[in-house]
């Protein structure tokens, strides 16, 4: 599990590439890998639409501030567990095995959301 340093470098990463992202689309493909809502579907469309602004960590969690039409529009809740990590991917791939959710912004960039043990 991420100690606290490392949650703390993967926060700093994501505020500085990710920040100002536009959510375009979401596709997750291993469903328990979403706590809240219950249902990938909720998940998806809670997410489309919003701008991340800002990235925050409290205790082991990331949060994403998010903003729909301008105003605020709640938190993005993320936990690393045992070997999650975030990738950036500026061109497309195809998603490796232990992809768990995929994000795209309107430009075709993708954020993915990995862990091998989920």
């Amino acid at each position: 599990m991420p100690e606290l340093p490392e949650v703390e470098t993967v926060r700093r990463g994501l505020e500085q590439q990710v920040r100002g992202f536009v959510v375009a689309r979401v596709e997750v493909l291993r469903a328990r890998a979403i706590a809240s809502p219950p249902l990938p579907e909720l998940f998806c469309s809670a997410l489309e639409g919003c701008t991340v602004q800002q990235w925050l960590r409290r205790g082991k969690y990331l949060m994403a501030s998010l903003e729909r039409d301008g105003a605020p529009a709640g938190h993005w809740g993320v936990h690393l567990r045992m070997t999650g990590q975030f990738l950036w991917m500026s061109t497309p791939a195809e998603p490796c095995r232990h992809t768990r959710v995929r994000i795209w912004n309107p430009q075709g960039q993708e954020l993915r959301f990995v862990d091998m043990r989920s």
